[in-house]
C-alpha cells in the first residue's frame, strides 16, 4: 500500500499563494532622494553673504594687535564720535603681566630674598636720591648687582626691555607707579623717548652705583619731559 504526503504544491505548477503572516508585512522601504527646498538655499547664500561683509569691516585684517575704540560703543564711539585713547594703565596692567609678574609678582610684593618689591619702592616712587630719570634707565638697559630697596638688599640681574616701545615702557611705568597705593605721576613716552636718546650707547645693565652718580630728574606733574638746563650765556666783554 502506497502513502501520499499531502503537498503544498499548487496544481498544474501555480506560485503558491502567501500565508497570512507575509500578507500582514508591508513593503520593503526604499531610500528616496529629496531636493533641498529652494529657500533654504537662497537663506544660507544671504548668511554667508552678510557674515562676509561684516568680516571684512570689523575684523580688522584679522591681526590680533589691532584696536579701534571707535567701534566699543561704551567708550563714545560707534556713533561718529570721536576715538577715545585706550587708558595707559590697562595696557600697562596687561604688559606687567606678561613681562614682570613672574618676578616682581602680580601683588608687586617681589619674592624675599630674591626679587624686590615695587610696591612703596623708593625706585619706583622716587627717593632720596632716585629719579624718574633712574626708573627708565633701568627698564632700557637692566640693572645687576647688589641693590638696597626699603631696607634689604638684593643681588640679582633684571633684563632690559628695549625691545618694547616708548609707549609700552611708559604705560608699565605709569601702572606700577600708581598701583598697590603707590601714588606718583605718570611717565610719558615723551620722556621715555628722551631717556632713550640720551643713554643710546648704554649696552650693561646698569649698578646702583652707577645710577647713583647720575643726577636725578624728576618729571613734572603735567607729564612733560624735564626742561633742559639753559646754556650759561657768553660773559660781557670787561668794559674799556
Amino acid at each position: 500500500m502506497t502513502s501520499h504526503t499531502p503537498s503544498n504544491e499548487p496544481p498544474n505548477g501555480e506560485s503558491p499563494a502567501p500565508n497570512a503572516p507575509v500578507l500582514r508585512e508591508g513593503p520593503e522601504p526604499s531610500e528616496k532622494r529629496a531636493p533641498v527646498p529652494f529657500w533654504l538655499i537662497i537663506l544660507a547664500a544671504v548668511i554667508i553673504f552678510w557674515a562676509g561683509i561684516h568680516l571684512a569691516l570689523n575684523s580688522g585684517g584679522f591681526r590680533a594687535d589691532v584696536y579701534n575704540p571707535s567701534l566699543v560703543s561704551w567708550s563714545g564711539g560707534g556713533s561718529g564720535g570721536p576715538a577715545v585713547a585706550p587708558d595707559p594703565k590697562v595696557i600697562g596692567k596687561r604688559l606687567y603681566s606678561q613681562n614682570c609678574a613672574v618676578c616682581h609678582q602680580g601683588s608687586g610684593m617681589g619674592v624675599a630674598g630674591q626679587f624686590p618689591p615695587l610696591v612703596a619702592s623708593e625706585w619706583v616712587v622716587g627717593g632720596a636720591w632716585v629719579g624718574d630719570n633712574h626708573l627708565v634707565k633701568i627698564l632700557l638697559a637692566g640693572m645687576q648687582g647688589p641693590i638696597q630697596v626699603k631696607g634689604n638688599t638684593y643681588n640679582n640681574a633684571m633684563p632690559p626691555w628695549s625691545q618694547l616701545k616708548d609707549d609700552q615702557i611708559a604705560a608699565i611705568l605709569t601702572y606700577i607707579r600708581s598701583e598697590w597705593g603707590n601714588a606718583a605721576v605718570p611717565i610719558t613716552a615723551d620722556y621715555v623717548k628722551t631717556v632713550r636718546a640720551a643713554s643710546a650707547d648704554r649696552k650693561d645693565p646698569w649698578t646702583q652705583k652707577e645710577l647713583k652718580a647720575i643726577p636725578a630728574e624728576t618729571i613734572p606733574a603735567g607729564g612733560a619731559a624735564p626742561a633742559a638746563p639753559a646754556a650759561l650765556a657768553p660773559a660781557a666783554p670787561p668794559a674799556a
